[in-house]
């Protein structure tokens, strides 16, 4: 149980920060916490894959990505030019360094948890789902400190408000309250802590993750979809380090495609210092994975697991 791993009581103990003055700070105090360094040298290896000037999605990709299906294909490069623009906006960096009690282990439970939540549930809910939650986790926690005992509440609530944007059909309530440990809390606590999170975030919720710009990657460049699955599965699974995740979500995605297709086809594309960076993190992560399961079982388990 999630409260078992962390000691989790149930409260309501969260503010925002203040400064000297009294007065409360929340995302314009924090522009530092959204610094990304920006992908220098990384025009020629990115664009060689996400910039062409009238690209066209394959048909397959598009029924399999939600995402691309949903879309106008009149407005798909625009639409991507726009998520690539607001990148670092929407993607904070160090974002526990306000946060006195909530360390990187016992974020990478929370979102282990939510990952197990979106992979059980059923209907099993959309990896943007996923990828939402933890944008919008994170970016709550790098301008209001929480208390410990609120943790798990902050991901069910996340998920609550990640669903409403991406699932056909939304979790209720009643079913997020359910997900969490017996008793933990209750639906008034969920609904008063969803106010509080889109307040604190301006209700911005059209953010660029990893996995959307997989998506635009892998139908540009046309990788197979074996390739596309493991990506997807690194993705996934580096979404629980903390450290991983300081990296932009473009290079992360770039990078998982990369070795996703020099392990699958054996072939790899130019890259950039920033990518590469990127490529070394995921390779910590792939040899976790290779330790854990055989190679072809994990390749066949990312097909099975990914594939629409």
């Amino acid at each position: 149980m999630f409260s078992a791993a962390i000691a989790m009581k149930p409260s309501m103990n969260f503010q925002s920060r203040r400064g000297s003055d009294g007065e409360t700070s929340d995302s314009d105090h924090c522009e530092d916490i959204y610094d990304v360094s920006p992908m220098h040298g990384c025009t020629d290896a990115f664009a060689s894959v996400a910039a062409a000037p009238k690209w066209s999605v394959p048909d397959q990709m598009v029924v399999d990505s939600p995402v691309l299906a949903s879309a106008d294909p009149t407005y798909l490069n625009e639409w991507f030019l726009m998520m690539k623009s607001n990148e670092v906006k929407f993607h904070p960096v160090q974002s526990l360094n306000n946060q006195p009690q909530i360390t990187p282990e016992m974020r990478g439970l929370l979102v282990r948890w939510l990952t197990e939540v979106c992979q059980t549930t059923r209907p099993r809910l959309l990896p943007e789902t996923l990828f939402l939650a933890v944008n919008i986790v994170d970016r709550f926690l790098a301008v209001t400190p929480l208390g410990l005992d609120c943790l798990q509440l902050l991901g069910a609530t996340a998920l609550f408000i990640a669903a409403k944007m991406e699932e056909v059909h939304p979790l209720c309530a009643e079913e997020v309250v359910g997900l969490c440990d017996e008793g933990q809390y209750t639906r008034g606590q969920l609904r008063m802590l969803e106010r509080r999170v889109l307040s604190t975030l301006g209700f911005h919720l059209t953010v660029p993750t990893s996995v959307l710009f997989l998506e635009h990657l892998a139908a540009h460049g046309q990788y197979d979809h074996l390739t596309s699955c493991l990506a997807r599965h690194l993705l996934v699974t580096s979404l629980q380090d903390y450290v991983i995740c300081q990296h932009a979500p473009s290079s992360l995605a770039l990078a998982a495609l990369n070795l996703a297709a020099s392990l699958v086809n054996n072939t790899r594309m130019n890259t950039c210092p920033a990518v590469d960076r990127c490529i070394l993190d995921l390779q910590l992560v792939l040899m976790t994975m290779i330790d854990r399961l055989p190679l072809p079982d994990l390749l066949m388990m990312c097909y099975q697991q990914y594939h629409q």
